[in-house]
């Protein structure tokens, strides 16, 4: 807040001049130390004087405070008393404000901003006892107070102290609201706060800021935006509020906008990452994927073990299928961060699409390690363990889902799905109807019910009526546009008997999808005036075990290098 500096100098300015050497010429300077005899302090307090014109260093200043709380001790006459204590207060506060901008005005803070604090808190707190009406005492105060390990409560009375002492110093004003703005967790106040501030001082940067960041906390994306715009009016050197309001831009789907704002970024700070990020983003969902990778390679080149550059060009190689340089990315991410769960997650997602299924479920095992209980990444190894053709595995994973979640209707029509294909019909039927129950319009859990209670070859679990009914929902939910469910539909009608009707459907059925060779099956069964029947049965004795834990060793040895 370096505003706050260069108004409180301005006061020491005014004060000094002012009061301080406007009350003490330089004939009263000799008369009184030709008085020296009755006031043994003037001779002290007319060195301060002259030490404070000369004043360059920190050093020079505590001389001057010494000198004064010497002269103050020995005496003075009562005019020469106040001019002390001003000078006094005034360089007091001097020397706090100095020590005070390696905290507020460094970025990074000093390292030692703790112990400046404490030292700048001793000059402050000195002053008050010469002088506690200086406003611009009170709010340094309440600003030193107010971060980290402060006393917060010491914060607000000087926050309040401030603005009862500053109603007539609008930019000083406008800064203690703010501040106290800070200091109170109701969101109204806080609003009503940064507003008046900004009214008071519409060049308060940190004002607009603050208010801004209460609007985003609030999800209020619109009034942030415009509140960080209005902030680069002041300041359109931040970087930080040009990221913003291009990450804003970008929520809002105005693409243009924020990659604008992220070139004025880059183009004042090419050696920063974060901007590349986003703007690979921002790229990738506009389908410019070879001008988010180059972005993404510029991102990398910047900061080489940047994790975030490299999963999410990882992510960008997944989806043009471009697995090997996927993969590459994530063993150097994992050589850095060992175990991180977002890699290993994404390499399970590369090795699924693959159908390396056992990679995939090898790396999800080692992501729920580190997040055990969660019934998507349970959900997700099920799925892993389906496609590996191994449904009594993901039956027993689904099984942790429901303990879990009972009502994971997902779940319950996954693990019917899984016994379907098992043939247990019986425990498939009752699966998809708890399912039914919580999600009665999926077309999926639907389709599948109606398939068993018109397909199974066991005549105690066939319902060709119920299965119509079912079958039709189904159709109707997903608009008549799936072949498969189509195929459904007549062979429930088949079922019942009602051969026309399912020719009907099942021509539908091919004609929708000319690839899939069972849908020519089934209606020339239909034809022949025969429903169809279904029972499958996996063997799972040739899917074999799971791959070991072991992270596997990378198969480079280039080390985590440019590319």
């Amino acid at each position: 807040m370096r505003q706050t500096h260069r108004t409180a100098f301005g006061w020491l300015a005014v004060i000094f001049f002012a009061t301080t050497l406007g009350s003490i010429s330089r004939p009263m300077l000799a008369q009184e130390a030709a008085e020296a005899t009755e006031y043994e302090g003037q001779a002290i307090f007319d060195r301060a004087v002259l030490q404070k014109l000369d004043a360059r260093s920190m050093n020079d200043l505590e001389k001057v405070v010494d000198l004064c709380e010497d002269a103050l001790i020995k005496g003075l006459d009562e005019e020469n008393k106040a001019a002390a204590r001003q000078l006094l207060t005034a360089t007091l506060f001097e020397h706090a404000s100095k020590l005070s901008q390696l905290i507020f005005d460094q970025r990074p803070p000093d390292a030692r901003w703790a112990t400046i604090r404490r030292f700048a808190m001793q000059d402050l707190e000195k002053s008050l006892d010469y002088d506690d009406s200086q406003g611009y005492v009170h709010l340094l105060i309440a600003r030193l107070q107010m971060l980290p390990r402060g006393d917060k409560d010491r914060a607000k009375k000087a926050a309040e102290r401030a603005i009862d002492l500053l109603q007539d110093q609008d930019e000083l004003l406008s800064m203690a609201l703010m501040v106290q703005g800070g200091l109170t967790d109701d969101k109204t106040q806080q609003l009503e706060n940064f507003t008046k501030a900004i009214e008071l001082n519409p060049r308060n940067a940190d004002a607009w800021r603050a208010r801004a960041l209460l609007h985003l906390s609030q999800n209020e994306a619109d009034a942030a935006l415009a509140d960080f715009l209005q902030l680069l009016n002041v300041d359109a050197g931040d970087n930080t509020v040009h990221q913003a309001v291009a990450e804003l831009f970008a929520r809002r789907g105005m693409p243009a906008e924020a990659l604008s704002h992220l070139q004025t970024v880059i183009e004042q700070n090419p050696q920063e990452s974060t901007p590349y990020l986003l703007k690979a983003e921002i790229l990738s969902n506009l389908g410019q994927s070879e001008e988010a990778l180059d972005t993404l390679d510029r991102a990398i080149s910047v900061e080489p073990q940047d994790i975030a550059g490299r999963l999410m060009r990882a992510r960008l190689y997944a989806e043009l299928e471009r697995f090997d340089e996927a993969e590459r990315d994530i063993r150097r991410v994992l050589e850095v961060s060992p175990g991180l769960p977002n890699a290993l997650l994404l390499r399970s997602v590369i090795a699924a699409a693959q159908e390396k299924y056992k990679e995939a479920i090898r790396d999800l095992r080692l992501v729920e390690k580190s997040a055990q209980d969660n019934p998507a990444l349970k959900l997700q190894l099920a799925t892993y363990y389906v496609a590996d053709n191994r449904p009594t595995k993901a039956i027993a994973v689904f099984d942790e889902v429901l303990e879990i979640d009972s009502e994971n209707w997902m779940a319950l029509r996954s693990r019917g799905d899984a016994y379907l294909s098992l043939g247990e019909h019986q425990k498939a039927i009752a699966d998809y109807e708890a399912g039914l129950k919580l999600q009665p319009d999926d077309g999926g859990i639907l389709n599948n019910l109606a398939w068993v209670l018109a397909t199974s070859p066991k005549d105690d679990v066939r319902e060709p009526e119920r299965a119509i009914e079912l079958a039709t929902k189904a159709c109707e939910v997903t608009n008549f546009e799936k072949a498969h469910i189509l195929s459904t539909l007549a062979a429930a009608y088949a079922d019942a008997g009602k051969f026309e009707e399912a020719i009907k459907w099942s021509t539908k059925a091919v004609e929708m999808d000319t690839e899939e060779q069972q849908l020519d099956k089934e209606l020339a069964s239909y034809k022949e005036g025969k429903p169809w029947r279904e029972l499958q049965e996996t063997d799972e004795s040739a899917a074999g075990e799971d791959l070991p834990l072991e992270e596997e060793a990378a198969d480079d040895d280039e080390g985590f290098e440019l590319d």
